[in-house]
């Protein structure tokens, strides 16, 4: 009898949550059955849900927020970009112990590299310095970007990133402003949001003229995937530059999720499958 994996993803709120569907269509593309299951947990809860994972056999599990901190203290190992960012978003359960892993900045890259877009020596533009732009900022290094440039609202956050990547020289600084945008944007390659500007309920306060500054190669990148299309990647294709929308992130952090816990590659027609959950 084959083995029925179990997942879950944890955190508050979890309920709006596409992970259980997009699981669903990689589990079947790879011919396994699996169970997977939200769970509303915060941080008070966050202990007695492990133990229940364990008890009850699940193979790993997801953490969003407001888990991604709260989980460090549980694992017994943590892989090096999980130690490095103290960031957690994926877990493996193996013989009762936690395997600790993130999947956010491999999920950026991975999707990049899905739609034809190689970061390898090339400078690249990042909106906001949060956990997830910085999980994407260490991707990047690993992929061998050439120059890095992070613009934020807030330089107390500009400042942590910075004391976080002190041995990275080639990573630059400057406050999020459309002054310093059209000072930097002609020469960037890649320009990524990782940013809330776009999420359904932030004011961006923001024009996107500055596009029309940009190489007619550029590529533009948004995490946002709530709504899909954002007002930054609408201005792109009016401007004609390549688009990547924020659900290839979302959907390549669950292939990394999936292949950590089952071993088995995901085919390339299941990830084109869960990708369209969200076009539906």
């Amino acid at each position: 009898m084959n083995k029925k994996y179990k997942f879950a993803v944890l955190g508050k709120p979890v309920a709006h949550s596409l992970s259980p569907e997009i699981h669903r269509i990689f589990a079947e593309g790879c011919g396994i059955d699996i169970d997977y299951e939200k769970i509303e947990t915060n941080q008070e809860q966050l202990g007695e849900v492990i133990e229940y994972l364990k008890r009850e056999n699940y193979s790993g599990f997801n953490c969003t927020m407001p888990l991604k901190s709260e989980i460090i203290k549980y694992l017994d190992v943590q892989d090096g970009q999980c130690e490095f960012l103290d960031v957690c978003n994926t877990v493996k359960i193996d013989n009762g112990k936690l395997y600790g892993f993130t999947t956010d900045g491999g999920g950026m890259t991975a999707g990049l590299k899905y739609n034809g877009v190689q970061v390898e020596g090339k400078n690249i533009l990042i909106f906001g310095a949060g956990a997830s732009a910085r999980a994407v900022t260490l991707s990047l290094i690993k992929n061998n970007a050439r120059d890095i440039l992070i613009l934020n609202r807030s330089k107390d956050r500009l400042d942590d990133m910075r004391g976080l990547f002190k041995n990275y020289a080639d990573i630059n600084y400057d406050l999020l402003t459309l002054d310093n945008i059209k000072k930097y944007i002609a020469s960037q390659d890649i320009l990524i949001n990782m940013s809330s500007m776009g999420m359904s309920g932030f004011d961006e306060g923001l024009d996107y003229d500055f596009l029309k500054l940009m190489k007619r190669s550029a590529v533009i990148a948004d995490a946002v995937y709530s709504p899909l299309d954002t007002r930054l990647l609408k201005a792109a294709r009016e401007n004609n530059l390549k688009i990547i929308d924020g659900f290839w992130m979302l959907v390549y952090q669950g292939v990394l999720a999936f292949e950590i816990w089952t071993g088995l590659k995901v085919p390339e027609a299941s990830i084109e499958k869960a990708h369209g959950v969200i076009e539906r």
